[in-house]
């Protein structure tokens, strides 16, 4: 992840076709994140109007923080491909994957997130 700082308002989301339509043709602030079946999507955009980039991490039990496992630009995606990934994602695909390790308190409820400077 490119931020060593930021706090996220993390949103549940209950299914992949949903969570695909949201990261391929909505522009979020940098702040947000969504959480589907174990695996949370985080922005890890630089600013709010540049690319969608998110960080993909999972908890281990093995490591106290979250790992991790992806990053991809869903704004550069077509809504079906977002699916496919999320898809991949979600099945598994990338879980061997171990690129840095996010403390677990950076991640908010949408009520706990109250404003910070990346909220719009």
């Amino acid at each position: 992840m490119l931020h060593r700082t930021r706090t996220w308002s993390l949103q549940a989301i209950d299914e992949a076709e949903r969570l695909a339509y949201k990261l391929s043709n909505v522009s979020w602030t940098c702040c947000q994140a969504f959480a589907l079946k174990g695996y949370i999507f985080a922005n890890d955009a630089t600013s709010a109007d540049g690319a969608q980039e998110y960080a993909i991490l999972r908890a281990t039990r093995s490591c106290p923080g979250l790992i991790q496992i992806e990053s991809i630009t869903f704004s550069w995606c077509t809504e079906e491909r977002a699916l496919e990934l999320i898809k991949a994602v979600c099945a598994g695909d990338f879980d061997g994957n171990g690129f840095c390790q996010v403390a677990r308190d950076r991640f908010e409820t949408v009520s706990e997130h109250s404003f910070c400077m990346h909220c719009a």
